[in-house]
């Protein structure tokens, strides 16, 4: 891999089988190492591991802590949810006759506390996918 110097700061550059600079084929222009173009962002992202539509951005090398930070706390913000709420869940189920719990404050409680399960367990495995990626 042939190195540059630029003001003393030591480049390297990927060079093709023929020896040019590699050239990005959409954005024209030179192409660092383990740099992909991302097609929605219309960009050239280093290190890029994927197109994120939750935060409208490429997840990348500048942006990649942030993201497992959003991660973190959206597992963590679901198990709260559905740590706080299982009693209550448990009390609406097996309400008894004589209780009057309105039908839909009910079915609000079951559903939030089913999408939190949902989410909460993706969530959490996405999670833990990324930082065994990471440990690798």
């Amino acid at each position: 891999m042939p190195r540059a110097s630029v003001g003393g700061i030591k480049l390297s550059f990927e060079r093709k089988k023929y020896g040019g600079v590699r050239m990005c084929q959409r954005c024209l222009r030179t192409k660092p190492d383990r740099c992909h173009h991302c097609s929605q962002c219309n960009v050239c992202v280093l290190k890029m591991d994927h197109h994120c539509p939750w935060v409208a951005n490429c997840i990348g090398f500048s942006n990649y802590k942030y993201f497992l930070n959003m991660l973190l706390y959206a597992s963590q913000t679901c198990i709260l949810i559905i740590v706080t709420t299982n009693r209550l869940v448990k009390k609406v189920l097996s309400q008894n006759k004589g209780a009057t719990i309105d039908y839909r404050v009910a079915y609000f409680i079951v559903t939030s506390y089913v999408l939190a399960c949902v989410f909460g367990f993706i969530l959490t495995g996405f999670f833990t996918f990324h930082m065994w990626l990471i440990k690798n």
